[in-house]
């Protein structure tokens, strides 16, 4: 399936999860994200944990905290 990560398109399988989107965008985000200092929010700017599951067409944003 399909997402975007900060307007990229992502290839993920289906049941992924927010953590599997963001190492698959960037593995230095992804740290960025672990130490806090960035955080993960969809379309709407609702904060996502690195837990939550993805539908297809989801539209990420990793933003400075």
């Amino acid at each position: 399936m399909e997402i975007k990560v900060n307007n990229q398109e992502v290839d993920i399988f289906r049941g992924a999860r927010v953590k599997d989107a963001v190492l698959q965008y960037s593995l230095d985000e992804y740290r960025e994200v672990i130490r806090g200092r960035k955080v993960v929010e969809d379309e709407q700017g609702i904060r996502l944990g690195l837990g939550g599951r993805l539908k297809a067409e989801a539209h990420l944003s990793i933003v400075e905290r």
